[in-house]
């Protein structure tokens, strides 16, 4: 199995932001230590390709879930939550993924920017439509990671090399199990 914490969740930047400011112009993403947390990478809230990428995995979610509902998730399987944070929202990795009713449950896979009193490893609770990626692991490949295919222009080279060579070709299975 893929170590996702050491590869994946710190390699590619482990979080994800997007600020809510009033720029009219897009600014390019940008590799950032922004707080106590792991290293993020800041988007703008209009990034018209990373809301497509976030629209994408929401619309695929459904696959991450039936893997869930027929107990073929890993304990490194992650979904990425965009939190209500004061500057936007603090999309950070959770694994331990965990349905309780109409609820999504898990741990911080990261350490937290806003997210005051919460650190790695804290548990959450959160609805699905806060759900902004996911991933999984399959025959030593991961799969989904829709946000992650976006950031690896924004990582270091030999960063977006490692990220990429544990990427799945596409982000959805196109065959059945």
């Amino acid at each position: 199995m893929i170590r996702r914490t050491s590869l994946i969740l710190a390699a590619a930047a482990a979080a994800l932001s997007l600020s809510a400011c009033g720029q009219s112009e897009t600014k390019a993403p940008t590799l950032e230590s922004a707080g106590p947390g792991d290293e993020i990478v800041q988007y703008e809230a209009q990034d018209a390709v990373m809301n497509a990428a976030i629209a994408e995995a929401k619309a695929s979610l459904p696959a991450f879930l039936t893997r869930l509902d027929a107990g073929d998730i890993g304990p490194g399987d992650s979904l990425k939550v965009g939190f209500p944070v004061d500057n936007g929202h603090e999309h950070i990795w959770v694994n331990q993924i965990a349905r309780k009713g109409d609820e999504l449950t898990g741990v911080l896979a990261n350490e937290p920017n806003w997210m005051p009193g919460l650190h790695q490893g804290s548990p959450v609770t959160f609805a699905p439509d806060l759900v902004s990626d996911w991933s999984y692991e399959k025959d030593g490949k991961l799969w989904g990671n829709y946000t992650t295919r976006v950031m690896l222009p924004s990582l270091p080279p030999e960063d977006a090399a490692a990220v990429k060579a544990n990427l799945s070709d596409t982000p959805t299975e196109t065959t059945t199990r």
